[in-house]
């Protein structure tokens, strides 16, 4: 007799279970699930299964199968029943989409106006002269830390690790990847 899709599915099914309780190897689950899919008659399903003992709830398995797979036929033959669009095939198609709202009227004399391209360009030399500004606010910073450290380093009995690189380090990392994500979207570095 020969094997239906169910048939293979519930062998594949065992198979995965017998695997994941340690009866079948990896190798074994895997040769044995290609075989499977391949099988043209119960027999051919039967040989892969014969060794494993069989589980109580495998019928369950199969009447649950066989609901999944009736059910997707029939939503497959409800979609293909509906009329398309030129009525002359039946297709499938999406559930109609909501409309969109409508879109506010724009006045005429903002339609064509360069405003926002002018403010762009603004916000670009704001963010520009920004970074210019917290360059030069942490590169005073960063002297003042120095001269600290120098002061330390002279008037102590040795050599005094350099703590300000914790103070420049970090905080040019920040401005360098911004200064650097700038550069590379055509706008010009400060």
């Amino acid at each position: 007799m020969r094997a239906s899709d169910v048939d293979r599915e519930a062998a594949v099914t065992l198979l995965r279970e017998h695997h994941l309780v340690g009866r079948l190897t990896l190798a074994e689950f895997n040769e044995r699930m290609g075989a499977a899919i391949a099988a043209v008659t119960l027999g051919d399903l039967a040989r892969l299964i014969s060794d494993l003992p069989p589980p109580e709830h495998l019928e369950a398995d199969v009447e649950v199968i066989r609901a999944r797979m009736a059910y997707e036929e029939a939503r497959t033959r409800a979609a293909l029943a509906r009329p398309s669009v030129s009525g002359t095939e039946p297709a499938m198609s999406m559930p109609p989409a909501m409309p969109l709202p409508e879109a506010p009227p724009v006045p005429a004399d903002v339609r064509w106006s360069a405003a926002p391209q002018r403010r762009s360009r603004d916000g670009w030399a704001a963010t520009a002269r920004g970074l210019r500004a917290a360059w030069t606010v942490l590169n005073a910073v960063t002297a003042l830390n120095v001269v600290i450290w120098l002061l330390v380093a002279v008037a102590g009995t040795g050599v005094v690790y350099f703590w300000p690189v914790w103070v420049y380090g970090p905080a040019a990392a920040v401005l360098g990847s911004i200064q650097m994500i700038l550069w590379r979207h055509g706008r010009a570095a400060p």
